[in-house]
């Protein structure tokens, strides 16, 4: 099967990465989760590139360094990486399950497992109806009322959905979202507007005067099935579909440069954000800075003029440096 190289080995990167997370390792997560990435949006199986380059050319690969590398080597040969069969005899199973959870990453779920020695969704359930969740730091009653409907949610929601069928949806926000008279501009960001063969929920960027009222608007619509959170800049509902739809607002100055980010993929915002240091400025979905000043960020063009980078449409954004030299 075309890239299955690509596809597993992005699986077992990001599971050991959650791994080391839960284990309380420093700086190994985020290695593991960019090499993830990398072999996410790569457009070439990389068993190819390891029979044509070895392992020097894996290295050249972003975020891909001389550990990771061999173990890719390992697995196109093998089919396994020893380190990970181990290294997922070190925390239960159940805690993988745990974090599909909303709201509950491998932060929370190594909180709950070494100071309660919650291992599984049942026992995380049990734990929040009993009240004792928001006996650890950071975590309040409020906390525990979203897990246990995240936990509701969870064996409530839609699978990962094809492109077409979610461009019927997608239709269907953006027609409803339209007659807000407050959202001036509304575009579907993520991996839809990339157009991904799936699509598992969808990013929606809107230009409004004022969020409070175009927030308050819209999760009065009659599709909405569940407000997880309301804020001052973003919204997150879950529709009756059973589809997560997160809206993120903007103003004229950095409507651009909220659209750039949230369409991604991260890999380009990465790649993007690098070209944006070595010229002296930063980049956000907030804007183009130079000092505190913003010189960019109206339209997404914009930015990419100031960067002096040739504009991408979303469905190339991956692998930018690779595009443009």
């Amino acid at each position: 099967m075309k890239k299955e190289f690509n596809s597993k080995l992005s699986e077992i990167f990001y599971e050991i990465a959650d791994i080391f997370e839960i284990r309380e390792i420093r700086w190994k997560p985020q290695a593991y989760r960019i090499a993830a990435q990398t072999l996410e949006n790569l457009r070439e199986d990389v068993s190819k590139i390891y029979k044509e380059k070895g392992e020097k050319g894996l290295e050249e690969l972003p975020g891909i360094g001389e550990g990771i590398a061999k173990k890719i080597a390992e697995y196109i040969k093998t089919g396994k990486i020893q380190h990970f069969e181990q290294l997922k005899k070190t925390i239960p199973e159940g805690l993988h399950q745990m974090m599909n959870v909303p709201g509950i990453g491998a932060k929370k779920a190594s909180l709950f497992y070494n100071k309660l020695g919650i291992k599984k969704i049942e026992d995380l359930e049990k734990a929040a109806r009993q009240g004792k969740l928001k006996a650890l730091p950071l975590i309040k009653e409020k906390t525990e009322k979203n897990i246990l409907e995240g936990i509701k949610l969870l064996s409530e929601k839609k699978a990962r959905m094809p492109y077409k069928e979610a461009e019927k949806i997608a239709k269907f926000l953006l027609k409803n979202i339209k007659k807000i008279k407050e959202a001036e501009k509304v575009e579907i960001a993520g991996s839809y507007r990339r157009k991904k063969p799936t699509i598992g929920d969808f990013d929606i960027v809107i230009l409004t005067g004022n969020p409070k009222k175009t927030a308050d608007k819209f999760i009065k619509m009659n599709f909405i099935n569940k407000v997880l959170a309301k804020g001052e800049d973003k919204v997150t509902v879950i529709i009756k579909q059973g589809i997560q739809v997160d809206i993120r607002f903007f103003n004229r100055n950095n409507y651009g440069s909220g659209l750039l980010y949230f369409t991604g993929d991260k890999q380009h915002n990465i790649w993007l954000r690098k070209i944006a240091i070595k010229k002296g400025y930063k980049l956000s979905e907030y804007g183009l800075f130079k000092s505190k000043k913003r010189i960019a960020g109206k339209t997404e063009k914009e930015i990419y003029d100031k960067l002096n980078v040739k504009f991408l449409q979303p469905e190339k954004r991956i692998w930018g440096a690779k595009q443009n030299g």
